[in-house]
């Protein structure tokens, strides 16, 4: 027989069964209760107490609660570790209600749904992904709940998977789901795990497919869907998920865009983690990073553009001129720049504020920020007018103010409105002519109460009695016992208490019905007259977010001409001859944290003609590594459209930059340190084409030294050959310098030393010509090993850097062999060592061969 509970756990039962996999927040009253597993789980996880409920029959059930009005912290928390919470509020009045008060979810709350200010970055955007493959297209379909974006894309190929986790690591999901099978599904839980730890994932299922596959065409129209009957359906996958979690009509997203790899230079997971640019390897932060040294922005909306134009530059040529032409014209108009920053300090994210009047869930502070928000654009406007540049041009036109919006919530609220949008308080007098005289009402009963305490005390000639009021028992007049003889007959007996009793008059009771009646209908005007507000909001939620897009566009141009003032950038020029120069090259974030330190600027050239491989030899610490990580971040930056670091510079747009820089082990998956780097270099081997940019760190490291230098030289004869792309290649390998003479277009460079005896000073400077000597022991000097460790390294350095026979014969024969260790043990050794090689005559030097043949071949078994 199945158990059986009290009816409200019942209810609560019958919802819990259709959220299985949320923790049920179940309205009672002024808490929102959780019971059995939920109850143990919340509590728990909050830390808050555990306690049990009657559920009937003499069960008891595990219960935990919290207050309605700070839930969203409590559900903040549990969002964070992963969980959902699916939120349960009663849907009718429970004073009307006959037996069990109503109740339904409203909205489920995920970590890709959120919407609350506690759990969003403020300056970077929160995406829900879901992911599909089917007939050979992996493919994803994203959104950013808080501001509206909504975006598809899809691979193909053997690289396809590859190219996911590149566009999951750049979008940096909160949540992903898994819609169906999917083949790869291993590889990318795993690239989630190690790369985007943070990230929920799980799957979806969904039972009418055929309704599903309705959704994209119904919400957005049949313009701007996919082609591919995939990719629309994971679109069909994720507004399905939304309107099951949201349960809202969804209209603030509104545009469906598609991720074309094509338009932009395309820089990997690895890469981006290699540069940082957008996070640093420390911490995963900004600091220390590109975007944190062009930052400069006044508006959390312009913040989330910028960190787009980071992780995603352009890499057509127009375009790129397009916004380096509107940052010129910035630069040289320091005063307009600031008059911009200054009034966009004062623009609110308005971009989630407008969704959160759409879901319903925007208070009156934040219309009151919507206001004044908007009310300051007119004078933004009304200097970018006076800009000529094209980007401006277009801002502008789309630029509005939305003043109509404006007035109405000045005229409908007050300056300072309250958090909470059910207790009044937040329309001003004036707006409305029914609220006015339910205020006056209420204004004038404290005069009445008043009044009639001091009638009543004169009446009576109880000196001691006082009008009160409690929520219990209303109204009532209180006297205390020792004048209870001089209570007049018309009083009725209300409350007993120790020291006094209670009493309502059929006056006062009339006054109660009338003041009581008037501050409840108050308050529900009061949300009845803000919630129109916010419906009449809501009807222009595509036009206000058309201004948030050019709002955040001045706002990136303003932060990447602030940039280039400060640091001293130059416009660089955008060619089409595949060639890269730079004049004068500073490594953007080193510069910026050398405080006392000036950073010495290098030059740069390459070109597909005489130097399209650059090989660069130097001891370590000597500045190789910025070097090479500062051109790549220069030619990111001219494709972001920002000015860069340097004295001149003329770049040709490149469609991809690879990496390979560092060493570390992947201990998750047991790849050792060499591994990783072979299979990075592998993946640029395989994708790079001759319009892209290689960075190569020390290849061949990891393993023997002559496996590690032939490996080196047949990656950089592949990249020659085969590949064709412009390349800096660093290496301590010095035998490889000679391929300057054996390729053309593969060039020498080194970092100048200045050497003083044991003294080494780098001078930083990439010079041409290749080295001879890696400066090892000094490192090791300059990172404080001891003294003695240091004395004895170069004792034996300088004993394996002896020209002796050992190291001839080592060097003409690196592989093993018997025949050097047998001769000089024979007899035959003190004869070599005793000769005079500059004496001895060309007949004896062919008798001392011919002696050394003879006892080779004896040795070998060939006489």
């Amino acid at each position: 027989m199945a158990e059986t509970y009290t009816p409200m756990l019942e209810q609560y039962r019958e919802i819990k069964n259709r959220h299985l996999n949320d923790i049920l927040f179940f309205r009672m009253g002024d808490f929102y209760e959780m019971f059995f597993e939920d109850a143990e789980t919340a509590s728990r996880e909050l830390e808050i107490t555990l306690t049990a409920r009657d559920g009937g029959g003499g069960k008891r059930v595990p219960m935990c609660g919290v207050p309605y009005h700070s839930a969203d912290g409590y559900i903040a928390k549990l969002i964070e570790k992963g969980y959902k919470v699916a939120v349960c509020e009663q849907t009718e009045d429970p004073r009307q209600a006959q037996g069990i008060v109503k109740r339904e979810v409203v909205k489920v709350i995920t970590p890709g749904t959120v919407l609350s200010d506690q759990l969003l970055p403020d300056k970077a955007n929160n995406y829900l992904v879901v992911l599909l493959e089917e007939s050979g297209l992996l493919c994803f379909a994203a959104v950013d709940i808080s501001t509206g974006e909504c975006m598809w894309g899809s691979f193909t190929g053997a690289s396809k998977v590859a190219a996911m986790c590149d566009r999951l690591f750049c979008l940096s999901p909160a949540e992903i789901l898994f819609a169906g099978k999917i083949d790869s599904a291993a590889a990318i839980n795993e690239f989630i795990a190690a790369r985007i730890p943070s990230c929920a994932y799980s799957s979806i299922d969904v039972e009418d497919f055929s309704a599903l596959r309705k959704l994209p065409a119904s919400h957005f129209g049949t313009d701007n869907l996919p082609e591919q009957e995939p990719a629309r359906d994971c679109v069909a996958y994720l507004l399905y998920y939304l309107h099951h979690t949201l349960k809202s009509d969804l209209s603030h997203v509104n545009r469906l865009g598609r991720y074309d790899a094509d338009a932009h230079l395309l820089l990997d997971n690895i890469t981006l983690r290699n540069l940082e640019i957008s996070r640093n390897l420390r911490d995963g932060s900004k600091k220390g990073t590109l975007l944190g040294v062009l930052d400069y922005t006044q508006t959390a909306m312009g913040a989330r553009l910028l960190k787009k134009w980071v992780e995603q530059p352009l890499n057509q040529p127009t375009e790129i001129v397009t916004r380096l032409d509107a940052v010129d014209e910035l630069v040289k108009q320091p005063a307009a720049r600031a008059y911009i920053r200054e009034q966009l300090r004062d623009v609110y994210d308005f971009e989630r504020i407008i969704t959160k009047i759409e879901v319903g869930t925007a208070n009156a502070r934040d219309l009151t920020a919507l206001r004044q928000s908007l009310a300051t654009l007119p004078l933004v406007k009304e200097a970018i007018v006076k800009l000529r540049a094209k980007l401006f041009s277009s801002a502008g036109g789309q630029l509005s103010g939305h003043m109509d919006i404006v007035q109405l919530i000045q005229d409908a609220l007050v300056d300072n409105p309250p958090v909470a949008t059910r207790e009044g308080g937040m329309i001003r007098p004036g707006y409305d002519l029914e609220l006015d005289e339910l205020r006056t009402i209420a204004r004038d009963s404290k005069l009445w109460i008043q009044n009639l305490e001091a009638n009543e005390r004169e009446t009576t000639g109880i000196r001691s009695l006082k009008v009160g009021y409690n929520r219990v028992f209303g109204y009532y007049l209180e006297v205390t016992h020792a004048n209870a003889s001089e209570v007049p007959a018309r009083y009725t007996r209300k409350q007993t208490l120790a020291n006094a009793e209670r009493y309502i008059t059929p006056e006062l009771k009339e006054f109660e019905l009338k003041v009581l009646g008037a501050e409840e209908k108050i308050v529900v005007l009061e949300y009845q007259l803000f919630v129109s507000l916010r419906e009449t909001i809501k009807r222009q939620v595509r036009e206000i977010q058309q201004t948030a897009r050019q709002v955040a566009l001045l706002d990136v141009l303003c932060s990447l001409s602030e940039a280039a003032s400060r640091h001293n950038y130059v416009k660089p020029q955008i060619v089409t001859d595949r060639e890269l120069r730079i004049k004068d090259g500073r490594h953007p974030v080193v510069e910026e944290l050398l405080q006392r330190e000036r950073f010495i600027p290098n030059d740069t050239g390459l070109n597909h003609r005489d130097c399209e491989i650059m090989i660069i030899t130097g001891p370590n610490m000597a500045g190789k590594s910025t070097y090479m990580r500062q051109v790549a971040l220069l030619t990111v930056m001219a494709q972001i459209g920002s000015f860069v670091p340097a004295r001149e510079a003329s770049i040709s747009p490149v469609d991809r930059i690879f990496t390979r820089v560092g060493a570390s082990d992947d201990l998750s998956s047991g790849q050792s340190t060499f591994m990783v780097e072979m299979a990075e270099v592998s993946h640029i081997l395989k994708h790079a084409t001759s319009k892209s940019l290689i960075i190569l760190d020390e290849i061949g490291r990891g393993t023997s030294t002559y496996d590690g230098m032939s490996i080196a030289r047949a990656v950089i004869e592949h990249i020659k050959s085969k590949i064709k792309a412009k390349t800096l290649f660093s290496t301590h390998y010095h035998e490889l310098t000679e391929m300057e003479g054996q390729f053309d277009g593969v060039k020498n460079y080194s970092v100048a030393v200045k050497e003083r005896g044991n003294d080494v000073v780098f001078l930083r400077r990439i010079v041409p010509g290749g080295a001879d000597k890696s400066y090892g022991v000094h490192v090791a000097q300059l990172a404080g090993l001891p003294k003695s460790v240091i004395e004895r390294a170069r004792q034996i350095l300088s004993d394996h850097e002896q020209p002796d026979c050992r190291q001839i014969e080592r060097a003409a024969s690196p592989s093993p062999s018997p025949l050097p260790a047998s001769l000089f043990s024979s007899g035959l050794s003190d004869e070599l060592l005793a000769l005079d090689i500059m004496t001895v005559t060309p007949l004896e030097a062919l008798n001392i061969l011919y002696k050394l043949q003879n006892q080779a071949k004896a040795e070998a078994g060939k006489l």
